[in-house]
């Protein structure tokens, strides 16, 4: 068990890396060397895209997203061996919203790498259907990524409350915590509210990753 939640305490830190990633891209890069200033326009304009496409900061995005999903899915197996002797239930539901999120990002890295060549090649031969190409792309990746923030909400709640039951961390680590499930809520009403929690998530995560390190021995 304490190499699970070992290899959890990694996982915490590699999503930290993907975070840090994510916030460079929102807060500088995509701003500033792509033009994407209004995140509820700009990514709705095909034009942009088109010319964000293979650029570091959505190249890099992408490959963040794909860490991020596979670490989420340890990170949850980590965390329901070391809550379900005492919470086993609860464990069950931090392991699956982990899962989910995971998956989320997964399929966001997916639709951005190898989903982009896919889309080139399409656009290629279809050059009549190029807008429609790039609008269902972006479509199917703006729904797995919202997928993806509404289950790291689920997820900091299932961990918040796990802390604040078993007292195997801190609690306002817990509190903390449910204070991220702010973004996945707003995200079912309005999607781009959803990107708060890339500056929400960093610090929380460090946090996890170093209690998790600690109860690994």
């Amino acid at each position: 068990m304490k190499v699970t939640i070992k290899a959890a305490s990694t996982a915490a830190f590699l999503i930290v890396a993907g975070l840090l990633i994510h916030n460079l891209n929102a807060l500088y890069l995509e701003p500033y060397t792509l033009g994407f200033e209004d995140k509820a326009v700009d990514y709705a304009n095909m034009e942009k895209i088109a010319n964000a496409q293979w650029s570091f900061s959505f190249t890099s995005s992408g490959i963040a997203h794909m860490v991020v999903g596979f670490s989420m899915m340890i990170l949850g197996l980590g965390l329901y061996d070391l809550f379900r002797e005492r919470r086993p239930a609860a464990a069950r539901l931090v392991l699956l919203s982990a899962c989910l999120s995971g998956l989320g990002f997964l399929l966001t890295g997916i639709s951005d790498i190898p989903g982009t060549v896919v889309a080139g090649m399409l656009r290629e031969h279809n050059p009549e259907h190029g807008t429609g190409i790039l609008l269902m792309t972006t479509m199917i990746r703006s729904v797995v990524n919202i997928l993806a923030v509404i289950a790291l909400g689920w997820f900091a709640g299932q961990v918040a409350w796990c802390t604040l039951k078993t007292g195997l961390f801190p609690k306002w680590f817990g509190w903390y915590g449910w204070l991220n499930v702010l973004p996945g809520i707003a995200s079912l009403a309005f999607p781009p509210i959803g990107f708060a929690y890339i500056q929400l998530f960093p610090v929380w995560m460090v946090a996890l990753g170093l209690f998790l390190r600690r109860q690994a021995g």
